[in-house]
């Protein structure tokens, strides 16, 4: 597999970093106003069944943004609106684009949504990723290797972060599954054990919920493995993969093994879930309940 060179990286994410922001201020832009919204065929849950005109225009502004380096450096493309080519599987590199995750709480005139942009290797693993948070204005920004930038500036989680809650961040949907009662309990034990309060976390969108648990003291974001596709696809996790890897905070699927992003056969990660944590502690008690519930 042929490698980018770090200035091609850094161009590259400059470019994904303006596509991100100029795709997010257009969508925040529409947050007030009339648009047509649709029903598309997704996953389990409505949250990936509904998609509107922003989305898809916002989706243009970005690839209008990208082409010229689709073109220059052989890339594939992934994007959450558009067909799978299967470009994935025989380019070196591939876009991966959610031009707004969290397009549910977006229609329901409410925070939790998104632009994720995100370059990934063959390999599944992420080489660049942005993230942009129209209502706060808010850009994140890793190229692998260098740290995780805010606005342009490191960022950096801080020693003395508070603790006092232990979040816990899901999908709506996440409160239908039949063990969801169990997990309630178990981590509000846990936290009793750590004498700290639990906070549930239910509005936003994947990408949004990975960026709760990233900025909090104490948290986390799990999906397990279900038969049913869904728990999310690729273009949910591929930019903030990379945020928790430069922050040597614990991300992988359900089973602690690496998040793959370049799955084949299908861009949903049911079959092995996914989980993010802030310390290798409640990532470890997390997959231990997997394998109870499992």
């Amino acid at each position: 597999m042929n490698k980018l060179a770090k200035r091609n990286l850094r161009a590259l994410c400059d470019t994904a970093i303006i596509a991100a922001t100029q795709a997010g201020r257009y969508i925040q832009s529409q947050f007030d106003q009339h648009y047509i919204t649709q029903s598309k065929e997704g996953g389990d849950s409505l949250a990936s069944q509904v998609v509107t005109e922003v989305d898809i225009k916002a989706q243009k502004i970005i690839l209008a943004h990208l082409e010229k380096s689709i073109i220059a450096y052989d890339l594939g493309l992934l994007t959450e609106e558009l067909e799978d080519d299967h470009s994935r599987a025989v380019k070196d590199f591939f876009w991966c684009i959610d031009p707004m995750d969290g397009t549910l709480p977006f229609t329901e005139r409410r925070t939790g949504y998104a632009v994720s942009i995100a370059l990934i290797s063959k390999a599944g693993d992420p080489e660049i990723g942005v993230v942009y948070i129209p209502d706060l204005a808010v850009c994140y920004s890793a190229i692998k290797g260098e740290g995780l930038a805010i606005n342009n500036k490191p960022f950096l989680r801080g020693e003395n972060r508070a603790v006092d809650s232990l979040h816990m961040y899901m999908d709506r949907s996440f409160t239908t599954e039949p063990y969801f009662e169990l997990v309630k309990n178990q981590l509000k034990e846990l936290a009793e054990r750590q004498k700290v309060t639990v906070q549930f976390h239910e509005n936003f969108g994947g990408v949004r919920n990975a960026i709760g648990v990233m900025i909090s003291g104490k948290g986390c974001y799990f999906k397990f493995p279900k038969k049913k596709k869904g728990c999310g696809s690729i273009w949910d996790y591929a930019a903030t993969r990379l945020f928790f890897e430069e922050l040597s905070l614990p991300v992988s699927n359900a089973k602690g093994d690496s998040l793959h992003l370049n799955n084949l056969p299908t861009t949903f990660m049911n079959d092995v879930g996914i989980l993010y944590a802030t310390e290798e502690k409640l990532s470890a008690f997390i997959k231990e309940l997997g394998r109870k519930i499992a």
